[in-house]
């Protein structure tokens, strides 16, 4: 037989458009809901197929939520380095996570539905991937405010609000007036400054609330 472990480029191609077709559907159903088969229609292939990517429906979700992460985690870790100007830190990262949000506008929703539905395996999962990057910030925030640069806001609870701002946006930005999108590239763009200029009062210092503001660059 031959072997598994070089994929032809077909076989990448077919392996993506399984993995959006799945988070479309895992965001609509969760992950008691999503029926493989219907996966497996989307793509255009047969339901034996998929198994040949993905060996059962938890092994599918992991690589639907994976599939973000790996862009989201390296940009944490590069932008929340130490020794930078914090507030440029958070400016930088924000952007950039709220942009990846952005292009996998099926993310949010996914998170969000598993959040709801609670399948401990789900949870597990989305678990998993988001801990480490909530530790990071918190461990961020908490840096800053050894050095003085923060103000004294509890660091979980700040950044557990910044991620729900977030999450709400791309799930229900579009139920709310003014109508629009939340992947529409101006509406996108008013929240992520919206939200830095929140971040950016909770954590600055009386001493810095009287320096006028820098621009990130």
């Amino acid at each position: 037989m031959p072997s598994r472990s070089r994929s032809t480029p077909a076989a990448d191609d077919t392996r993506e458009r399984v993995i959006d077709a799945a988070q479309a559907i895992f965001a609509r159903d969760g992950f008691v809901g999503a029926k493989m088969q219907e996966i497996a229609d989307r793509v255009g292939i047969q339901r034996p197929s998929l198994f040949y990517h993905f060996k059962n429906k938890e092994a599918l979700f992991v690589a639907a939520h994976e599939q973000v992460f790996a862009r989201i985690e390296p940009v944490f870790r590069e932008s929340l380095a130490p020794n930078g100007d914090p507030f440029v830190q958070l400016d930088r990262v924000s952007r950039a996570v709220l942009a990846v949000m952005a292009e996998e506008p099926d993310f949010a929703r996914m998170v969000a539905r598993t959040s709801v539905d609670r399948h401990p395996a789900a949870v597990k999962i989305v678990r998993t991937y988001l801990q480490p990057l909530i530790d990071l910030s918190v461990a961020f925030v908490r840096d800053g405010q050894r050095r003085g640069v923060f103000a004294d806001i509890d660091p979980f609870f700040f950044t557990l609000n910044s991620w729900g701002a977030a999450l709400v946006y791309f799930v229900a930005r579009d139920l709310l007036a003014p109508a629009a999108k939340p992947t529409d590239a101006r509406d996108v763009a008013r929240f992520t400054t919206t939200l830095l200029q929140m971040g950016n009062r909770a954590l600055a210092t009386s001493e810095r609330r009287r320096t006028p503001a820098r621009r990130a660059s």
